[in-house]
């Protein structure tokens, strides 16, 4: 028994992919990674983050619309992010700004850093230290 040829061809009937999908955005990414992890940090699932959001026209946004902003493969208005921003209770530009991995560290900031290198402590030693815990606060290590 043979199999019967499909009446659609994409090849045979000229049919071309659009290319990239037009929904997909690398910066969504970024920022729908950041809504995730805020929410699974409050331990909230997709249907709280809907409740908690409300549209600018009334009523809220579906789990299929917030799944999709996460993965980078759905956008929404300026609006929508700084309502997300405030269900989570955290400053609009933690959601839209820059990454911390990518902000200019200050001069005084890396002569710190260098001298914690060349010291040899870790950063959490070198804080003890300043506040005056010393190295008997069970710190070290």
């Amino acid at each position: 028994m043979t199999r019967r040829p499909y009446r659609f061809d994409p090849l045979r009937s000229g049919f071309r992919s659009a290319g990239p999908d037009r929904y997909f955005c690398d910066w969504g990414v970024v920022v729908g990674d950041r809504i995730r992890r805020l929410r699974r940090a409050r331990d909230w699932h997709l249907i709280d983050l809907c409740r908690a959001v409300d549209k600018p026209d009334g009523g809220h946004y579906t789990t299929g619309f917030f799944s999709r902003l996460e993965r980078g493969w759905g956008s929404g208005p300026l609006t929508t992010y700084v309502n997300v921003a405030d269900a989570l209770d955290v400053d609009p530009g933690r959601l839209l700004g820059k990454d911390d991995a990518q902000r200019e560290v200050s001069e005084a900031e890396m002569t710190l850093i260098r001298v914690l290198r060349q010291m040899g402590l870790p950063p959490h030693e070198a804080i003890a230290r300043l506040a005056g815990l010393g190295d008997d606060a069970g710190l070290a290590g």
